[in-house]
């Protein structure tokens, strides 16, 4: 008995990194409609943009389809759960590679995600996720041999 609560509460830790390189996964991979494994249908996510309700958010990844590729690496992830409530932070450096002027590119941002995810029913999803951009920089690519 004793080990399955060890092994629920441990399972429960990891919710946020398993769903935080999840998202990672799905948006490098461009399954925007699978989002709705790791996102509930009201998820929201401010910062820099306001994007309300799964739907307009999965619209709203199109434009990601402007880069040749993007290559999200998850880092830090830290927080605490309330209940079925966790709230945290998300660490991130997303890669978007591009063509300028027949030259490869690549545009890195440091992002920080103050997540909230939500057990409803014993399933774990995003209910909504502030996007903080502390940097950005863009550099020419080496191009492969």
């Amino acid at each position: 008995m004793k080990k399955d609560i060890i092994t629920s509460k441990l399972s429960t830790l990891l919710v946020p990194s398993k769903l935080s390189n999840l998202y990672a996964s799905l948006i490098d991979q461009r399954k925007f409609s699978s989002l709705n494994s790791i996102m509930w249908d009201e998820f929201s996510m401010s910062g820099h943009f306001e994007i309300t309700g799964l739907e307009n958010f999965i619209t709203a990844m199109q434009q990601l389809e402007n880069y040749q590729s993007t290559m999200h690496q998850i880092m830090n992830v830290q927080g605490e759960w309330k209940e079925n409530l966790y709230s945290g932070e998300t660490y991130c450096v997303a890669s978007h590679m591009f063509d300028k002027d027949n030259k490869p590119f690549k545009l890195d941002m440091g992002i920080v995600y103050s997540d909230v995810i939500e057990v409803r029913e014993g399933t774990a999803k995003f209910i909504s996720r502030v996007f903080s951009l502390k940097w950005q920089k863009t550099d020419l690519l080496d191009a492969p041999e």
